[in-house]
């Protein structure tokens, strides 16, 4: 079993770290990596009508083909892994 938790600094606690006891309850072993996360501004409290903007402004943008990263699956698959030797 595998997941991936992104969370806030002050988030990190011993309520956490029980949860995760109790979702891996069944594993003996568990390997934990920590790497920081980088905000892109994702979590920036936004009202309803900036956030319809924003999803029209990409809805727009596809259908230009503006804004858009296209890659085959092997050139994804040799990102991913130089990302992974970093």
């Amino acid at each position: 079993m595998e997941t991936t938790f992104i969370l806030r600094r002050e988030e990190l606690d011993a309520e956490f770290l029980e949860s995760v006891k109790k979702l891996f309850r069944n594993h003996r072993e568990l390997q934990i990596t920590i790497t920081t996360s980088t905000d892109f501004g994702l979590n920036a409290p936004e009202t309803r009508e900036a956030y319809f903007q924003r999803l029209e402004a990409a809805a727009r943008n596809l259908e230009k083909g503006e804004n858009q990263v296209v890659m085959t699956e092997e050139e994804l698959d040799a990102f991913s892994l130089n990302q992974l030797l970093k």
